[in-house]
């Protein structure tokens, strides 16, 4: 995965590197240096990554558009 698609897949899923790193468990330093090409992906992250991005990607037209602009109010409960 080069680094320009990794941030791509991550911008997809409106992840940052820190939520990554939060996901995965390791340190944000790891994850920024797969953005800027310090560090190669893993091969198992880079498959996991493709098919999230993909997925959501897929997802996206299926969102609820009935909540847009929506705010909770005291009256719903």
């Amino acid at each position: 995965m080069t680094p320009e698609r990794y941030v791509q897949c991550l911008e997809i899923l409106r992840w940052t590197n820190e939520t990554l790193a939060e996901a995965l468990g390791c340190d944000e330093s790891l994850t920024e240096a797969y953005a800027v090409g310090l560090a190669e992906v893993p091969m198992k992250l880079s498959a996991w990554l493709e098919v999230a991005a993909q997925t959501h990607e897929a997802l996206e037209t299926e969102l609820p558009t009935s909540l847009k602009g929506k705010r909770f109010t005291e009256r719903e409960l």
